[in-house]
């Protein structure tokens, strides 16, 4: 791991978000947001200390599916083990949240950072600074990897555009912030008894982590949309998804990663699961879906 604690930091790069301190490091002429581990909301004591682990091994998953995703790395800054994000704004360069890009559609409800499904989707069509089509895609591809990896805090803040008011150019923002992804709050002695158990296995697949989006104030199951949406871009992403798994990149990313053994046996174990029992489940039925309406005689009209 790169040690970054000599690194020179720049005080005029400042980066926002709840969760855990950041700063902005020079590192062999480029910019990295050094991410530090947080703390639980509702518990000071307990220390999220696999954030930046999970930061590191679900972008670099991401990156395996072939999607843009911020370039990360594991580091140790002060002793404490930190990871480094590179920073992908350029210079004139900033970024734009989902939340903020919301906040200009006058008609959406719920505000900018409301989570409920349906005020996204709207927002998304309503915005004028980045083709629709084009974002609503990204977005369901972001929601069909978050569900094999199990992400929990995809919200408003944590996805957007990159916009040059210079040049006036706009591309869609890598994917990034993905430190919630792989139960970022267990021990090692707790990933060891819930590969035990499978009732512990199964309430981590279809209990929690849910989504962080909505469908009237209820946060979304992930296997119980997929497996019922009728929206064309989310089946066309959980298809992409299908597609681009390599189970063997996946787990060489693992295995490479500086970690204890019973993590790589559970990161492993986890997102085989998920796969199986999430994203080829709700395949299967809708596939099955699909062949009942197929099977039920439409009704001719008599004149």
């Amino acid at each position: 791991m790169i040690d970054f604690t000599g690194c020179q930091i720049d005080p005029f790069r400042a980066y926002d978000g709840a969760n855990g301190s950041k700063i902005c490091v020079l590192y062999q002429g480029e910019r990295y947001m050094i991410k530090f581990p947080s703390y639980a909301k509702h518990n000071p004591q307990m220390h999220y200390s696999n954030g930046c682990l999970n930061e590191y091994l679900a972008s670099s998953i991401y990156q395996s599916l072939g999607i843009e995703t911020q370039e990360t790395c594991l580091g140790i800054y002060e002793g404490k083990e930190v990871v480094a994000c590179k920073d992908f704004c350029a210079t004139g360069e900033r970024i734009l949240n989902f939340g903020m890009v919301k906040n200009q559609c006058i008609d959406s409800v719920h505000g900018g950072y409301g989570t409920e499904l349906e005020s996204v989707l709207a927002a998304i069509d309503m915005q004028q600074i980045y083709d629709p089509i084009v974002l609503r895609k990204h977005f369901w591809k972001m929601f069909a990897v978050d569900a094999l990896l199990g992400n929990f805090d995809r919200h408003n803040g944590n996805w957007g555009v990159i916009v040059n008011e210079n040049t006036m150019e706009v591309r869609i923002a890598p994917v990034y912030d993905n430190g919630s992804c792989l139960y970022p709050q267990l021990t090692d002695e707790q990933m060891e008894e819930i590969m035990k158990d499978s009732k512990e296995v199964e309430s981590r697949l279809y209990v929690f982590p849910n989504s962080a989006l909505k469908e009237q104030d209820k946060k979304i199951n992930y296997l119980s949309f997929l497996s019922t949406t009728k929206d064309k871009n989310c089946m066309e992403a959980l298809e992409y998804v299908q597609q681009h798994y390599d189970k063997e990149k996946i787990g060489k990313i693992i295995i490479e990663a500086p970690i204890s053994q019973i993590k790589k046996e559970f990161y492993l174990f986890m997102i085989r699961e998920r796969k199986i029992k999430i994203l080829d489940k709700a395949m299967e039925l809708q596939m099955e879906q699909k062949k009942t309406e197929r099977a039920i005689p439409k009704k001719r009209i008599r004149l």
